[in-house]
């Protein structure tokens, strides 16, 4: 009986696989928990390797939505704890502090989002803000274009129930339609209104983290981007929460500059390259987290079993973690 559903069971798979498909076991799909761990977590992928991490990672180390760049005021900061314990005007102290954010921080290029001078900028000078490629992403100008606008298309329509193009705005920067503040707006507010009800929750599924990139430097320092859950990253951070898990999808070592998509293609120079990177570390990032004036919130996870997230108002050394 058990050779037959064996064979049962690998008649399956390749079906599945004859139609193009693939399938993944749970436990090899599920990160490996490493939220204990201390130190550079580049470690771990020489451990595991092939697989992603869940990492308990310090907030003020990270950056995404509504916090970039980094000498920038983080506009959700000063009013996402009111904004929690005010059920009803949540939207509208949302809708302020983002109508500051998108009027006053306007670059007109990919090269201004960046930071980067006139010598420095390269085809970047020609390029719209909103298509704004990071010199370790891995895909092209044209599947990143392509990208961009149906991921804006699709985030946008399923608030407003029909398509709203990029053109109305990029949610990274100003300016944006009242279509767009409208949007980004709703969509925060949401996310709000889940941690208030819910908690911090996580799961193992596809979309149970907010997944990431860890920026890893020679010297032993590391940062991490957002890739996916930018608006759980922007409350959660705004709401001062020391440490947060992430999901690691892979690694960006600086001593690896010359093979970086970006570089490799001559859309950005070495140096340029190597300014975004380093001012992912710039000492700016590391402003103290916002004493909080209630309990922080309480962590669920996939279970629904709830972990408190012990309140830490220390400032984060920008060396390696502790």
């Amino acid at each position: 009986m058990r050779i037959e559903l064996q064979l049962i069971r690998l008649w399956f798979i390749r079906k599945v696989e004859a139609a193009g498909y693939h399938l993944q076991s749970m436990k090899r799909f599920r990160p490996v928990d490493a939220r204990s761990h201390e130190g550079n977590p580049l470690l771990l992928s020489y451990r595991h390797p092939g697989r992603r991490l869940l990492l308990n990672a310090p907030v003020a180390w990270g950056f995404g939505l509504l916090n970039f760049p980094f000498d920038r005021p983080r506009p959700l900061a000063a009013v996402m704890q009111r904004a929690l314990s005010s059920p009803g005007q949540e939207r509208a102290l949302i809708r302020e502090a983002l109508t500051h954010f998108y009027r006053d921080w306007q670059p007109r290029t990919a090269a201004e989002f960046f930071g980067l001078d006139e010598d420095e900028a390269g085809e970047l000078a020609a390029l719209p803000t909103w298509l704004s490629p990071w010199p370790w992403d891995p895909l092209t100008l044209e599947q990143k274009r392509a990208q961009r606008r149906r991921t804006e298309g699709r985030e946008n329509a399923r608030v407003l129930g029909r398509p709203l193009g990029v053109e109305a705005g990029w949610k990274f920067c100003g300016p944006v339609s009242e279509l767009k503040l409208h949007v980004e707006v709703e969509r925060l507010a949401r996310v709000l209104e889940s941690v208030r009800i819910h908690g911090i929750r996580r799961h193992d599924g596809t979309d149970g983290d907010i997944r990431a990139i860890v920026l890893s430097h020679p010297d032993g320092r590391w940062r991490w981007q957002v890739l996916a859950g930018q608006h759980r990253y922007a409350v959660i951070s705004a709401l001062g929460e020391p440490r947060i898990p992430i999901r690691v999808e892979h690694f960006v070592r600086r001593e690896d500059v010359l093979l970086w998509p970006g570089v490799a293609s001559g859309l950005f120079k070495p140096s340029a390259a190597l300014k975004v990177f380093d001012d992912c570390f710039s000492e700016r990032v590391m402003q103290p987290v916002l004493a909080l004036t209630e309990p922080c919130l309480p962590y669920r996870n996939r279970e629904g079993a709830q972990h408190e997230v012990e309140a830490d108002t220390k400032r984060f050394d920008p060396g390696l973690a502790q």
